[in-house]
């Protein structure tokens, strides 16, 4: 599998602090072929997946561009932003997997 490297996370550009606060996400999802990854804070991770489904993110999201231009995404990124690199909290910005 490919995996991009990154000292900062793509999505929120704060520093990556290691350990379990980061996920590898799959630009394209797995199940539908995807093999590069990249590494992103572990609430960053679960933003998108709250917010997209895999068949949007496979076709209409499948860079970090594409992914930073989501208004939703947009807005949890501008908050976040303003969060230690090791801050993790999820009951604001995920909610049930919407299904497409």
């Amino acid at each position: 599998m490919n995996k991009l490297p990154t000292t900062n996370c793509p999505l929120c550009d704060r520093p990556l602090p290691g350990g379990s606060a980061v996920d590898r996400h799959h630009l394209i999802p797995r199940s539908l072929g995807g093999t590069t990854q990249v590494d992103l804070h572990k609430i960053c991770h679960q933003a998108i997946h709250a917010m997209l489904s895999e068949a949007e993110l496979a076709r209409d999201f499948s860079s970090i561009d594409a992914l930073k231009a989501h208004p939703d995404l947009a807005r949890f990124i501008a908050w976040v932003r303003k969060r230690p690199p090791d801050y993790q909290d999820r009951s604001k910005w995920t909610r049930a997997r919407r299904r497409k």
